[in-house]
């Protein structure tokens, strides 16, 4: 197992199911004697649940009176909200979706609240930190880390002499006919020795970076355009145009967003389209440009051709088909027949043209239709192995083909999510401080070249406040109105694309970090790359409107102790100024004269 994780497991034995007391499978349990004063981080994850807390990191204390359940999954908000709701499993809480009009899927929960830090039962990616003393006074610490997300809920439980971690697949997703083999179920990774929070969290990336595919480790993010920023009104003439724009900026990857298909599920170009696919793909490769394509590759609309003529392969839970984003519905990717026509479908596209795929929307469904070729007691595991079977496969293929990850919200943050992708959604609100908080938390664990940043317009912001965090780690994707742009706007746009392209690295170590600043530092905000091997470090500043002639100063990370002298460069003017490295020490001060947006550098001189 690679740097010094090992792979727990259990030997599951089959629980003792009744209407009073439903049972869940425990698939690995580990024991710490000794281990008191617990605490964990948790790593929530982007969801439309709770808006505003995608990828948060919580660290939430672990006692005998308070045990801690981490819930991963394509629907662990929802799924925690329940467990909050009906710990004691008195009844047979179902795990449930939203129906009826006024719901179009992009919300889960039904049952409950969000989860707050008082409660049990959390949201969380698949992977965490615990940090503990020992028996003999020592700090100690683990990491956590989960090849696969299905609905797991990884048990932190504290008594008098010591914690016990634990995964457990819940009753309500998991009652199969017969267990499956131990290597068959959601293993869990762990590694735990002297050390702290910060200590674990090193550990988990090395194993992450270990993970990233080979064609993610050597390239460096992408600039990207995407359509989104008309929603679903667009077309052959309004792509063109975008192209156009793109081109002239240099992107190197433009997406067509959700609105290029004629229906979800059958994944045909709309008739406006001349050549299909293929003909969009020529549009952007006649401009130096790949193409990218939104995908929901789980879904399938009602009137789709697929959904008409075969519903037998829609994913069916508790009885009903469950609606989902934009009001479609989702088939069964743990179902032969569907899953085949997802790659089949897939497939087409890329041998069209498709060299980025942005797939969305609820690829992972839960169900339990009797007549599928899954067992129906375990078709969320189903449904799981089969979506990373259809990428292993479509990869495989297709060794060029970039692949991001949106499904389910981006929720499922596991290990085989991370090998079978060349990046994630970092934030879905195209907004600029959501998406610095999404790097701050994500790039705790995941290098910076794996966090895609989409960014919409933001007239109310000064465009370089708005641009500061995408110059930090990438794919930067631009989706505003491109064509719509003034002069000027594309002028400074100009200018932050180029110190994007400096600095972006697919270096594995590098990642996005919050810059270290003092002083009356309301209204200012930043993110920094950690520093290269020579010291270097770029960081970045929004002055807001409050923060204007604050004294502020950034404190950048000295990596060598030999370099006395050092240049730091205004990145977006170009001016430089030498100072000695006492100088660099104290900190450099931020020009809070306006509320704008702020590029610093240090280099050694």
């Amino acid at each position: 197992m690679p740097h010094g994780f090992e792979r727990i497991v259990a030997h599951p034995e089959r629980p003792d199911h009744s209407a009073e007391q439903p049972g869940d499978t425990i698939v690995a349990r580990l024991r710490l004697d000794g281990w008191h004063d617990v605490t964990v981080r948790v790593l929530h994850p982007f969801t439309w649940d709770a808006k505003f807390r995608g990828f948060r990191i919580d660290e939430l204390a672990v006692s005998p009176a308070r045990p801690r359940t981490l819930v991963s999954g394509a629907y662990s908000v929802a799924d925690a909200a329940v467990l909050n709701v009906d710990e004691a499993r008195v009844t047979r809480t179902p795990f449930d979706f939203p129906e009826g009009d006024r719901h179009d899927g992009v919300l889960y929960r039904t049952i409950g609240h969000s989860p707050e830090a008082d409660e049990r039962y959390q949201d969380a990616a698949g992977w965490c930190t615990i940090a503990a003393t020992d028996a003999d006074g020592r700090a100690v610490a683990l990491a956590t880390a989960l090849d696969r997300s299905d609905c797991v809920l990884l048990d932190l439980l504290a008594d008098d002499h010591g914690l016990t971690v634990q995964t457990r697949l819940p009753w309500q997703t998991f009652r199969p006919a017969e267990l499956p083999a131990p290597d068959a179920l959601p293993g869990l990774l762990v590694r735990h020795g002297h050390g702290d929070h910060e200590t674990a969290e090193a550990w988990l990336r090395e194993l992450l970076a270990a993970t990233v595919p080979s064609r993610a480790s050597t390239a460096p993010p992408p600039l990207i355009a995407d359509t989104w920023g008309f929603g679903t009104d667009i077309d052959a003439d309004r792509v063109t145009a975008f192209f156009d724009v793109a081109a002239d900026l240099g992107v190197e990857v433009v997406t067509v967003d959700k609105g290029w298909e004629d229906h979800v599920g059958d994944w045909n170009a709309q008739s406006g389209y001349a050549g299909g696919v293929a003909g969009i793909a020529a549009l952007a490769h006649d401009r130096g440009m790949k193409l990218g394509l939104w995908v929901g590759a789980g879904n399938a609309s009602p009137d789709s051709v697929v959904a008409t003529a075969h519903p037998d392969w829609l994913a069916t839970w508790n009885g009903r088909h469950q609606m989902v984003s934009h009001r479609n519905h989702s088939l069964c990717l743990g179902h032969e027949p569907a899953r085949d026509h997802v790659l089949a479908c897939l497939d087409r596209l890329v041998r069209d043209g498709v060299d980025w795929l942005l797939h969305d929307f609820e690829t992972i469904s839960r169900c339990d239709a009797a007549h599928h070729t899954h067992d129906p007691g375990a078709g969320e595991a189903a449904g799981v192995t089969g979506w990373y079977s259809v990428l292993a496969t479509l990869r495989e293929a297709h060794l060029e083909l970039l692949i991001e990850n949106c499904w389910n919200g981006g929720k499922p943050l596991d290990l085989q999510m991370i090998a079978h992708h060349d990046t994630t959604i970092g934030d879905d609100w195209c907004r600029s401080e959501e998406n610095r908080l999404a790097a701050v938390g994500l790039g705790v664990y995941l290098p910076s070249s794996w966090t895609s940043k989409y960014m919409g317009d933001e007239p109310h912001l000064p465009l370089r406040a708005q641009l500061a965090p995408y110059l930090v780690g990438g794919p930067w994707i631009l989706m505003g109105d491109l064509p719509g742009w003034a002069p000027a706007q594309l002028a400074e746009m100009r200018q932050g694309i180029a110190i994007y392209r400096e600095w972006r690295t697919a270096a594995q170590d590098a990642h996005a970090v919050p810059p270290v600043l003092l002083g009356s530092t309301a209204g200012v905000t930043g993110l920094a790359y950690s520093p290269r091997a020579d010291g270097a470090q770029l960081a970045t500043f929004a002055v807001a409107e409050t923060a204007v002639g604050a004294t502020v100063r950034w404190h950048p990370v000295i990596m060598t102790s030999s370099t006395e002298a050092w240049i730091v460069r205004d990145e977006w003017s170009g001016a430089e100024q030498r100072v000695a490295r006492g100088d660099l020490a104290a900190g450099i001060p931020l020009d809070t004269a306006s509320a704008d947006g702020i590029a610093l550098s240090v280099r050694p001189a």
